[in-house]
């Protein structure tokens, strides 16, 4: 079924939603937890002040999304697509919080994290260079085998980076918080 320019502030409650396409819908303060969406798509939609716990994504794609003020709890991001394999299904994401969040294979060059707040999130084979995480709190997130080159961590705090691992030339850090990326040399700074 197709919806277009709808705002939709609760689906029916069924665990799964197959099938759907949204186009340019406001999503406001919806509450999904173990819901599992499966080959539907959401183009230029708005997600507002929602909350997602669990919501698995499967053959779903999901181009120019903006999420706003929404806290989203032990989602898998990578299974959603964006218009190819390299097109960024997020346009843009403001007061957020993610925690438990798996982020593996996105595409999110110079995407601006910041003002959101991330917590045990995991970053696997990301595309971040240019990436903006200034003054973001990343409470414990890994990034793992991530192109970082020119990201932007200054005052960020909180990343587990391991620069032998991930590219990070050009990418920015302050003192003292870059000293993190040397915890897994076994180098002891005194």
């Amino acid at each position: 079924m197709r919806h277009q320019n709808e705002t939709i502030t609760e689906l029916p409650a069924e665990q799964l939603l197959r099938g759907e396409d949204y186009i340019d819908c406001i999503f406001e303060g919806c509450r999904w937890q173990g819901l599992r969406i499966e080959n539907c798509s959401f183009t230029g939609c708005t997600f507002r002040k929602c909350q997602w716990s669990g919501v698995v994504f499967s053959f779903t794609r999901m181009t120019d999304a903006r999420l706003e003020d929404c806290a989203f709890r032990g989602i898998a991001w990578g299974g959603l697509r964006g218009k190819s394999a390299l097109a960024q299904p997020l346009a843009a994401v403001k007061n957020c919080m993610f925690q438990y969040n798996d982020f593996s294979g996105m595409a999110l060059t110079g995407f601006d994290f910041s003002g959101s707040e991330f917590r045990d999130c995991r970053f696997d084979n990301c595309k971040l260079a240019g990436a903006n995480f200034r003054g973001v709190r990343l409470g414990e997130s890994q990034f793992t085998r991530c192109a970082l080159e020119k990201a932007d961590f200054r005052d960020a705090e909180g990343y587990a980076i391991d620069p032998a691992v991930n590219t990070l030339k050009g990418a920015r850090f302050s003192f003292p918080d870059v000293v993190r990326l040397l915890d897994g040399t076994g180098i002891r700074i005194e």
